[in-house]
């Protein structure tokens, strides 16, 4: 354990009395959540703009829905590949292993949460989450296309 010496000084018969006392080790659990958090709260301000944005544009809902509630963290096409994504190590969408996933299972990981990944069925509806699975689906084909 990691130690500190200290000097306190008691009176003029006890000049300069030493004790050494244990030093706090650092708890970085504590700091990854606090990140976590700060991070998930700068998603939700940049949302809001966002989603008006989004609505202005007539993009599809489900992409409309994961650019404003998803893209900050499994980046915008889905890979994962943003700064949080890169940070929180989120899987990318678009792999097997997550298009392998039934549809209400996916459906089930955006409404409850996953991991670090809050629930959404508080805020989005359960036409946003089946839009967001079809668009999740997309983000696969898309993959496909471009490579």
């Amino acid at each position: 354990m990691l130690k500190r010496e200290i000097t306190i000084r008691l009176s003029s018969s006890q000049s300069n009395a030493r004790r050494e006392l244990p030093v706090k080790k650092r708890q970085p659990f504590k700091g990854s959540v606090l990140t976590i958090a700060f991070l998930a709260i700068l998603g939700l301000l940049g949302s809001v703009r966002a989603g008006a944005a989004a609505a202005a544009s007539g993009n599809d809902p489900g992409q409309s829905t994961f650019e404003v509630h998803c893209a900050t963290c499994h980046a915008p096409n889905g890979s994962g590949d943003s700064v949080v994504g890169k940070s929180m190590k989120i899987p990318d969408l678009r792999s097997p292993a997550v298009q392998s996933q039934p549809d209400a299972q996916l459906a089930a990981f955006i409404a409850n949460g996953k991991g670090l990944m809050p629930g959404f069925k508080s805020s989005l509806s359960k036409d946003e989450i089946d839009a967001l699975v079809r668009h999740v689906h997309q983000l696969a084909e898309k993959k496909a296309v471009s490579q």
